[in-house]
């Protein structure tokens, strides 16, 4: 799963996952159908098939919204953001800033 999305956009960082879902459980990520049937989920899917975006296969669980995580070598958590919703990313200039 990782090694689809790294080729897919070129990342070239560290990349982990977590199949069991603890670290979802621990940092609170939410699941369940209202984070993907709902209007903030469907006005995001919208937006991003008008920028050309389209949907792969799903893999891992299909509910389980993730975010953005940035944590420090000594452990310090810079950045949290938990996703409330299927699309629901944060701005990507705010985690670089965190790294």
């Amino acid at each position: 799963m990782a090694q689809d999305f790294a080729q897919s956009e070129k990342v070239s960082a560290a990349l982990y996952t977590d199949p069991s879902r603890d670290s979802y459980r621990a940092i609170g990520a939410k699941k369940g159908a209202s984070t993907i049937w709902s209007a903030r989920a469907a006005l995001a899917a919208a937006r991003a098939l008008s920028q050309g975006h389209l949907q792969s296969a799903t893999a891992g669980h299909p509910t389980q919204q993730g975010g953005e995580l940035v944590v420090s070598p000594e452990g310090e958590v810079r950045f949290l953001h938990l996703a409330e919703f299927a699309g629901d990313h944060a701005d990507i200039d705010t985690v670089v800033q965190a790294i």
